[in-house]
């Protein structure tokens, strides 16, 4: 599988599903797919995972390959624009890597996150981000995934070097119910961050941090 992953950096292109060439762009870096790995190699009972945002694959391909020796190991993507801006070229690259445990979800998270956790509240282990990078859409999708990760699962978040990535990061942070586990990046530009779930989110109603 890293030979795979290593073949698509050193390519600098993929193929869409319409036999377009594209150049590689808008997706994690090697450091950034390490991480994720490392964070799930490290954690054998991860093995439903969950995805916002999709693109080219490299994500998808770097979660999967953590898992995909673990018996019922099931990755959920969330990516409405998959088959149209993305060419379908994420899903290809998943199998071409011969991965089949995982579901396309092609709607905006905004409308699939809520109902997925109609039916999957605290059901899932680990949960990426990488959506729309706007403070209020990221806000949103830090809220629900908060709610379908279960107690000890992982949250990482990507670009947190944007300032409306980081604003919401940052806020997360005062959360009871999540301690820091890693980054990546220097001090003020991380690019990515790892929460961990600790406890239950069970902040009352008039919750709030002076300091933050």
């Amino acid at each position: 599988m890293n030979e795979f992953i290593k073949n698509i950096y050193e390519a600098d292109s993929v193929v869409g599903r319409s036999g377009k060439a594209h150049k590689l762009h808008s997706s994690i870096d090697h450091e950034e797919g390490e991480f994720l790995l490392s964070i799930i190699n490290s954690d054998s009972t991860i093995r439903n995972t969950l995805e916002v945002g999709c693109a080219y694959g490299l994500s998808s391909l770097y979660i999967c390959s953590g898992t995909i020796q673990r018996s019922g190991a099931s990755h959920t993507i969330i990516d409405p624009f998959q088959n149209t801006q993305w060419d379908g070229v994420g899903i290809k690259q998943l199998e071409a890597a011969g991965i089949d445990f995982y579901s396309l979800i092609e709607k905006k998270s905004e409308f699939a996150l809520p109902k997925l956790l109609e039916t999957n509240e605290g059901q899932f282990d680990f949960i990426f981000i990488d959506g729309w990078h706007t403070f209020d859409h990221t806000l949103l999708d830090c809220f629900y995934t908060t709610r379908l990760l279960r107690v000890g699962g992982i949250l990482a978040i990507d670009d947190v070097h944007f300032p409306s990535v980081k604003r919401v990061v940052d806020f997360l942070k005062n959360y009871p119910c999540y301690e820091e586990v890693g980054v990546v990046g220097e001090d003020q530009e991380n690019r990515m961050v790892a929460l961990r779930k600790i406890q239950e989110d069970k902040r009352n109603w008039d919750w709030h941090d002076d300091a933050f």
